[in-house]
């Protein structure tokens, strides 16, 4: 990824005696499932992964999560409707108290406005739910009868909000605002609903060109609640994929063998303790055991809001689903630093690949070649390479002569060698920001990465770019290698929108690990300026000694940045 300025862009069921969350709190929980529609133009648009998804769903919070099953209530299909869903949705209002935690499940299509000034947008700029009897026969029709955000969940999530119920929206649909990340896997369907209407300004879900024709996207909104958590299968720039094919099950298998969405999969395996042990984790952590997981599978990466940035309660790090087991409530994070710790050893899948070309991946340290599961694929066609990443994000497209092509796949190498193991003393949680993006972002856009930690640390960026070079981002400078304080998030490089950072060519995937070190480390004192090195140089090795010789409580994060360049605009800042 380019620059612009001074930093480079980048078991068992749980037993009621073993609750910690408060007597007098309750867990209530609606649940949405849309498959089939009313409409008779809509029936190629079903999806056959809902029924198993509210079934599933149901069994695991009520014999796992601390639901009562009177307090679970289910609509599907032509329960679903557009007046019953709202009804329901209000209703939540006497169904609960101040200090329940309300779930609100969404399995379903989901469509979006592309229009940047579109008064419609979701409050967290991602797009609509699709009732069972939505009317297609003319625009104003199909606008009337969705569930739109800001419309309509809007002012019913405000007034839960403002009475102090601790709310949870699930929501496996797509949001594709701005189709950028839309692969269209062959193996699954889009859970994005097309809906080709003029006054709502959506866009067809569409295979990535080598250029995005689209503009930048403006910031979101700001966040509106204060104990509203959103976690959405997808950003607002992807479409979610239900696995419901005989072939889609053979290449991702769900949970329990019945057809799921994808997202759904990954929630009811977080759920079952697959990923965490029940109770011992947060939403945030929660959250990333996902990304961890489906990263290997589609192209689509959960979503949490708020923001780090938009969070002043902190509310990401409260127990999931208010469940916290007294046998694991402290340490809380220690099951999911461990899970986000990634392997030394990077797993290449080889695709159509020329022995000399081979010959080379193999030759390098930390490389191990696999059939399945790859962190990293190489497929060639005629003197053209793809590197792609584990669920088939674009890395770079370089010709088999070029020596960046073995440079980025050495130094992905190195990076996972080098990144000490991550604990949770530190309580580490970074993201990009705008944080409804999913880390994916378009030529001109500008993002800077948002920090929080439970315990004050020295923080470090280092960045690996498209074309194998390595560059820490931050600390570049003397005055930013102060502690950062626990608590509050901290915006870097700065809060200052000049030190933003611009996506600029190369464009690609960039791998940015965060690093937190309860002690500040013996090589901060070099980290001067921002210089690009390789990993194979002096520098190089310096920065693996110093990161070797670490000492005290370290937290790693690592994120996935992808940008994309654009068409039809004058360069960024004309």
């Amino acid at each position: 990824m380019g620059f612009r300025g001074r930093v480079l862009p980048p078991a068992a069921l749980l037993l009621c005696s073993i609750l910690c969350h408060p007597a007098a709190a309750r867990n209530i929980a609606l649940l949405i499932g849309v498959g089939q529609f009313q409409a008779p133009s809509l029936q190629a648009a079903q999806l056959l992964g809902v029924p198993a998804d509210l079934a599933s769903m149901q069994k695991a919070l009520t014999q796992r999560w601390g639901f009562q099953p009177g307090d679970v209530v289910t609509l599907r299909d032509q329960d679903a409707t557009h007046d019953r869903i709202l009804e329901q949705i209000s209703a939540l209002e006497q169904r609960s108290a101040a200090g329940d935690t309300v779930l609100i499940y969404y399995s379903g299509h989901g469509t979006s406005a592309n229009e940047n000034h579109n008064k419609y947008a979701l409050p967290y700029d991602t797009g609509a739910w699709v009732p069972y009897d939505v009317d297609m026969h003319e625009p104003p029709a199909t606008l009337r009868t969705l569930i739109v955000g800001r419309r309509d969940l809007l002012p019913r999530l405000s007034a839960l909000d403002k009475g102090g119920r601790w709310v949870v929206v699930v929501s496996d649909s797509c949001f594709s605002g701005q189709v950028v990340r839309s692969f269209g896997e062959s193996h699954s369907q889009s859970r994005y609903l097309p809906l080709q209407t003029r006054d709502l300004g959506v866009a067809a879900a569409a295979a990535v060109p080598a250029v995005v024709a689209v503009t930048p996207r403006p910031d979101p909104p700001p966040y509106p609640y204060q104990h509203v958590i959103l976690l959405s299968g997808a950003s607002d720039s992807e479409t979610g994929a239900d696995i419901s094919s005989d072939e889609g099950m053979q290449i991702a298998p769900t949970l329990d063998h019945q057809f799921h969405g994808a997202f759904t999969d990954a929630f009811l395996r977080l759920l079952a303790g697959q990923f965490l042990p029940p109770g011992s984790f947060d939403y945030s952590q929660g959250r990333q055991a996902m990304v961890d997981f489906m990263e290997h599978r589609f192209p689509q990466h959960p979503q949490l809001l708020p923001t780090v940035a938009e969070d002043p309660l902190n509310i990401g790090a409260r127990p999931f689903l208010a469940l916290q087991t007294a046998a694991t409530a402290a340490p809380v994070a220690a099951a999911a630093a461990a899970a986000a710790t990634r392997a030394s050893t990077l797993h290449v899948k080889l695709e159509s690949v020329t022995p000399a070309l081979k010959a080379k991946i193999v030759a390098l340290s930390g490389v191990a070649i696999v059939d399945a599961q790859p962190d990293m694929t190489v497929h060639q066609h005629g003197e053209q390479v793809d590197l792609r990443g584990p669920a088939g994000d674009p890395i770079t497209t370089k010709p088999a002569s070029d020596p960046a092509l073995i440079k980025r796949i050495g130094a992905q190498a190195w990076m996972d060698h080098v990144l000490p193991r991550s604990d949770a003393k530190l309580g580490l949680r970074a993201e990009t920001d705008p944080g409804s993006r999913g880390d994916t972002f378009v030529q001109c856009e500008s993002f800077v990465f948002e920090v929080r930690l439970q315990k004050s640390a020295y923080v470090m960026l280092l960045d690996l770019d498209s074309d194998g070079k390595l560059t820490v981002l931050y600390p570049t400078r003397a005055s930013e290698r102060e502690i950062v304080a626990a608590g509050a998030p901290r915006a870097i490089p700065s809060t200052d929108p000049k030190a933003r950072i611009q996506v600029t060519a190369p464009f690609g995937t960039d791998q940015v690990a965060v690093l937190a070190f309860e002690r500040q480390p013996g090589f901060f004192a070099d980290l001067n300026g921002v210089q690009p090195f390789a990993a194979e140089d002096a520098r190089g090795q310096a920065l693996a000694q110093g990161l070797a010789g670490v000492s005290g409580g370290v937290g790693v994060q690592q994120i996935a940045v992808h940008t994309y360049p654009v068409t039809g605009k004058a360069p960024c800042g004309t």
